[in-house]
This record gives structure tokens, C-alpha cells and sequence, in this order.
């Protein structure tokens, strides 16, 4: 099972996904073909393109969405772009721990892929996140 490919939306979802639904509406949209793996606080629902984390209040929390998935954030940015390429488009961003999140917009982040003569400017976007705003 794949998420739909479709537009990466900052605090609002992913294609057909959206932040904030139920557990039982997520597998409703994505089936039952799906690992999950249990943590401390959480849940994580991951599928052959895409991870959800299922926060202790039964809603989904963050949408992580990886190789296969050909969405765009702004109809530019998607897996394998580069934060060269988020900056000439986009904005500017920071980095936050191992991802790096846009300045001007919240609830979104890019993690890079760990290549070869690894550059934050030129490395390709491996992840591409985005997450509830009034999470904890």
C-alpha cells in the first residue's frame, strides 16, 4: 500500500491523508496492509511510502512520506529536491535537530539523505514531514 500522491500541506496533511483524523479513519484510507510499531508515547503506522504517527490522543500527529512518493510541497518540492532547491523557491529555513524546517511556514521538515561528499546544500530531500501544531 502507497499514500496518494498529491500536495504536502504544513500543518494540514499529505495527498489524501490529512493531520488530526482517528486511527480507524487513517486505515480506513490505507487499508490493512500496514506495520505498526509501538513506543512509550505513540504509535508509528508505516507503509511502503509513507509513515504515521498515531499520537496518545488516537489522532495522527505527523505524516512522513519517503521514496516512492511523487507529491509536491508548493508544486516544487518533493523527495530528492534539495534545500538549494527549497531556498530559490520556497524560503529560507533552520535546522532543528536532523531536519531542517522552513522559516516563515510551520508544521512542515525535510530530512536529508545521507550521500556521499554530503553538502546541506546539494544532499536530496529523503523525508518530507509534516505535523499538528498544537502537539505537545
Amino acid at each position: 500500500m502507497k499514500i496518494e500522491d498529491g500536495s504536502i500541506i504544513p500543518g494540514v496533511g499529505i495527498g489524501n491523508v490529512m493531520l488530526d483524523i482517528t486511527k480507524k479513519q487513517l486505515i480506513d484510507i490505507i487499508g490493512s496492509d500496514f506495520k505498526e510499531r509501538f513506543r512509550e508515547d505513540d504509535s508509528v503506522i508505516e507503509i511502503e511510502n509513507a509513515k504515521f504517527w498515531i499520537a496518545n490522543d488516537g489522532k495522527v500527529d505527523q505524516i512522513g512520506v519517503g521514496k516512492g512518493f511523487k507529491g509536491k510541497y508548493k508544486d516544487f518540492i518533493g523527495i530528492g529536491s534539495t534545500l538549494s532547491d527549497v531556498k530559490k523557491c520556497v524560503g529560507d529555513y533552520v535546522t532543528v535537530y536532523d531536519t531542517y524546517e522552513m522559516n516563515e511556514e510551520k508544521g512542515i521538515c525535510f530530512e536529508l539523505e545521507d550521500v556521499d561528499d554530503w553538502a546541506e546544500l546539494t544532499a536530496p530531500i529523503e523525508y518530507i514531514y509534516v505535523f499538528r501544531m498544537n502537539s505537545n
